[in-house]
């Protein structure tokens, strides 16, 4: 099998993985990207939001910014492309990262009791 460089196959083997933060990624830049074959294609478990919009009407309000509102059809692009695969962002809901979730919470309340908080932010 003769390999063939990517150029020449018309895709690229740059994929971007962000399982992080949103905000990590510049998603119009994600969005030019993926659309110019800078990109391959992506794997996300989290999308840049800096508003939420529960309600189509809701876009026609004048309570959002035009780059909350470009981020949100940017969004919506990527959540609509084949190469792109959006998983839920939900690393917390494992059985070992609820039992660590629980024996701090415990720990919290018992040390609250004490008068002794424990985790506290200064």
């Amino acid at each position: 099998m003769a390999f063939i460089p990517a150029r020449r196959a018309g895709y690229s083997a740059n994929f971007t993985i962000n399982t992080a933060c949103g905000g990590l990624i510049d998603t119009r830049a994600l969005v030019y990207g993926l659309n110019s074959g800078i990109i391959g294609g992506a794997g996300l478990d989290v999308l840049e939001d800096k508003v939420a919009i529960k309600e189509e009407r809701e876009l026609l309000s004048k309570h959002y910014d035009k780059e909350s509102l470009r981020t949100l059809v940017c969004n919506h692009i990527l959540i609509s492309r084949e190469n792109v695969i959006i998983t839920p962002h939900n690393a917390f809901n494992s059985t070992e990262a609820l039992m660590r979730i629980l024996e701090t919470t415990l720990k919290n309340i018992l040390a609250f009791e004490r008068k002794t908080p424990a985790n506290t932010v200064c």
